[in-house]
């Protein structure tokens, strides 16, 4: 039998540096990977917002009935009406995003208030901005063009970020 010169294998030190080289690089990829979720979550909401209000008016035209369209930002949602239903179609906002703004502003303060508009049939749709923005700061404008009719998303740096950093 030949005697061994040397142990085959690893040490508990060489797994612990292993370990820590991983937890390291983990550490370090973390944020980025949070913030494509986040950016991720943005796109996605703006995309609900869109095909809510592209709905509307889709569905007025059709039916050739009225639809009443409620952004709500305190629950983070949009609603449809129309006159002759009895069920609303709620398009709910994916959490972590919020509605920040609705533009134009009816009133100074209107920030959290509730915005209901009507859309008729072969009318032309109101103008609308709404503004989405997720836990980075990161905002995405979804517009509705009265002359088309047609809801598109834009991005958009928000100055107030700009201007913090």
């Amino acid at each position: 039998m030949k005697p061994r010169s040397a142990q085959s294998g690893m040490t508990l030190i060489e797994t612990m540096v292993v370990v820590a080289i991983i937890a390291v690089m983990a550490g370090m990829a973390f944020p980025s990977f949070t913030a494509g979720l986040d950016g991720l979550r943005l796109r996605s909401a703006s995309s609900t917002v869109a095909s809510a209000l592209n709905i509307a008016i889709t569905t007025a035209d059709r039916r050739q009935l009225p639809v009443q369209l409620a952004i709500q930002p305190a629950q983070n949602r949009i609603v449809l009406r129309v006159a002759d239903s009895k069920r609303d179609q709620i398009f709910e906002i994916p959490a972590g995003i919020r509605i920040r703004r609705i533009l134009p502003a009816l009133f100074l303060d209107e920030e959290k208030k509730d915005r209901y508009l009507l859309v008729y049939p072969n009318g032309a749709p109101p103008q609308l901005i709404v503004e989405l923005e997720n836990p980075r700061g990161s905002i995405r404008q979804i517009k509705l063009d009265p002359i088309t009719g047609i809801a598109q998303v834009f991005a958009q740096t928000a100055p107030e970020v700009a201007h913090a950093k």
